[in-house]
């Protein structure tokens, strides 16, 4: 679990996060709707819906356990991963504005689809907002729904656990969680492909970006 220690300093919170190694992830005030319930999963859980905060929960979960398994910061993937949808509930029109004030760049096809905008938003916003800083941790909640070239480790874990969290429930799911138990990157690379399969069958736009990050991977394998 995240842990985020506070203690009360008018109607805000202050509070602090640590890596494994306790090094400080963040530390900062909790506002608007995190105000009083002085917990970071508290700020997510008033932003979404009940359905998307429990997706919210398993992605944190699954993260966790990836990071474990490949030797990757655990507060981290669990601190990206209760992240990660920080701006999924927000209206196209919305993400757009945000975007563009930002200086976040967007295609005709993110204006066409804004909600493919809610992971770059997703990360200013948390910077902005919660105080969080780690450039990795950022980057994971910023690539974790179109993926990009040369994701760390971290965003991999984030982008996978997206996907095949005990909450996702679609066919050849299990088969990915099985690879990625065995292979990261092999299961990155599954993961891309069910993304394009699921856009492909659909005759649904495919942003650049996922179709960079599939050449990236597949050229290095």
């Amino acid at each position: 679990m995240l842990q985020v220690r506070g203690s009360k300093a008018g109607t805000e919170q202050e509070f602090t996060a640590n890596d494994d190694s306790g090094n400080k992830l963040f530390s900062g005030r909790l506002r608007e709707a995190g105000r009083e319930k002085g917990r970071l999963e508290a700020v997510v859980r008033d932003r979404l819906t009940e359905e998307r905060y429990a997706h919210v929960l398993a992605v944190r979960d699954c993260a966790a356990k990836l990071a474990e398994l490949y030797g990757v910061d655990r507060e981290k993937a669990e601190l990206a991963g209760v992240l990660h949808d920080y701006a999924r509930d927000l209206p196209g029109e919305v993400l757009l504005s945000l975007a563009e004030e930002r200086g976040i760049p967007f295609s005709e096809i993110d204006r066409k689809v804004p909600i493919l905008l809610h992971g770059p938003v997703g990360a200013a916003l948390v910077r902005e907002e919660l105080g969080v800083e780690n450039p990795e941790v950022l980057d994971a909640i910023a690539l974790h729904t179109l993926g990009g070239a040369g994701m760390s480790m971290l965003a991999k874990i984030v982008y996978v656990a997206d996907i095949i969290a005990a909450d996702r429930d679609f066919p050849g799911v299990n088969r990915l969680r099985q690879l990625a138990g065995e292979d990261l990157d092999r299961a990155l690379v599954e993961c891309l492909a069910t993304t394009l399969r699921y856009c492909l069958e659909r005759r649904r736009l495919i942003h650049p970006q996922t179709i960079t990050a599939w050449n990236y991977y597949c050229l290095r394998d």
